[in-house]
């Protein structure tokens, strides 16, 4: 028997809150994409002598932000949150918690191509451990979340930002098979600006049987941090696009508006 929608969204929220997932199937009873053994070697993303990414957008003379813990990340997020009722916030604690979950759940799923799948090295947990998180799901009749990484080595945010590159260029088009569903899903490349150093977005288009979905994704990068925020297409990609924007864009700000904070010893 398929899962319920609201067990697939709180798998994929724990794999989102660290950048993991590939994509989502909208509101079908889609499984989310396995892992694959590969990472790419090589970085797209320009890397300063200092470790932040070479800036595409924003103000240049703005320092980016550091590494921020998990009390400070939640307590960012509950502030984001605040503005829409029925908003669930999910801290590093009750993240950790749906691992075990979202790990079965990865191991029982196919991707074909497989090299569509995820790109990571060990499981869930080694590959979360290297991140502060934090995750906001939405109300069900606003199709999105909102998830964010706060990484203490700068060396995996980039080899985590070269894996997604890697999947939004080479995986136009996979299926993705558990429970006896098979899901077709077509991934296309958006364009979008944003007063990140880093950002860049996609829609995801999936069939589910005859039923169909679309989810647009955008990422904001900014120093130690990594934003990604969904929303799923109601109207038109570029409404559901400009409202990703905006959820991320507004985290961002409470963020920068933070005290700073020290980012830890090696």
């Amino acid at each position: 028997m398929p899962r319920t929608n609201e067990t697939i969204r709180r798998t994929s929220t724990a794999l989102a809150a660290a950048g993991l997932l590939l994509a989502l199937a909208g509101c079908t009873d889609a499984p989310v994409p396995g892992p694959s053994a590969s990472l790419p070697t090589a970085v797209e993303v320009p890397v300063t002598e200092s470790g932040s990414t070479s800036p595409t957008t924003g103000p240049s003379s703005r320092a980016e932000l550091g590494y921020l813990d998990a009390a400070a990340l939640n307590s960012a997020v509950q502030q984001w949150a605040a503005a829409t009722p029925g908003t669930v916030v999910n801290d590093q604690e009750a993240l950790r918690k749906q691992l075990p979950e979202a790990q079965k759940w990865l191991e029982g799923v196919t991707v074909v191509p497989a090299e569509c799948g995820l790109y990571g090295v060990g499981n869930l947990t080694d590959q979360l451990d290297q991140a502060a998180m934090a995750a906001a799901v939405l109300p069900q009749n606003a199709g999105g979340d909102l998830t964010i990484a706060s990484y203490r080595d700068r060396a995996g945010l980039v080899a985590n930002v070269a894996a997604q590159q890697h999947l939004d260029q080479s995986c136009s088009t996979y299926t993705v098979t558990a429970g006896g569903q098979t899901i077709t899903s077509k991934l296309t490349p958006l364009e979008v600006t944003s007063s990140a150093p880093f950002t860049t977005a996609t829609m995801l288009e999936s069939m589910n049987g005859n039923a169909k979905s679309k989810q647009v994704s955008v990422r904001l990068i900014d120093g130690n941090l990594m934003l990604t925020a969904t929303r799923a297409v109601k109207s038109t990609p570029e409404a559901a696009t400009a409202q990703a924007l905006k959820d991320a864009e507004g985290l961002l700000g409470i963020l920068r508006a933070a005290p700073p904070a020290v980012t830890p010893a090696s």
